[in-house]
């Protein structure tokens, strides 16, 4: 009972601190989700069986919106990607000019500290 215990304070513990979109976090929270709900799972409360079937179903739509938010993004990068690509090739001299610019901007701010 104090693996499920300190399994439940992890997951707590991470959804409260909104787990800062690393991947690494979102992995370890699904799978100590996964591994408090088969804790559980031989547990014949009725009330229990029902809050496990409700975190199954959580944990199964969480998991496909990442899934589908990962590709959404994946997706604008490669058309941001893209359209930089384009621009430097029909702009050369001013993705030059900009380049340029952002390097002595950061010298400058580097060289203040």
């Amino acid at each position: 009972m104090e693996n499920v215990m300190e399994t439940g304070q992890r997951v707590g513990r991470a959804i409260r601190n909104g787990g800062d979109g690393k991947p690494d976090e979102w992995r370890r929270l699904v799978a100590d989700v996964e591994d408090l709900v088969k804790k559980v799972a031989n547990v014949d409360d009725e009330e229990i069986a029902e809050i496990r079937s409700k975190v199954e179903d959580t944990l199964a739509r969480a998991k496909s919106s990442a899934v589908s938010s990962v590709a959404a993004v994946r997706g604008r990068a490669e058309e941001a990607t893209e359209a930089t690509d384009e621009y430097v090739h029909e702009n050369p001299w001013a993705a030059i000019g900009i380049a340029a610019a952002v390097g002595i901007i950061i010298g400058f701010v580097a060289s203040r500290r």
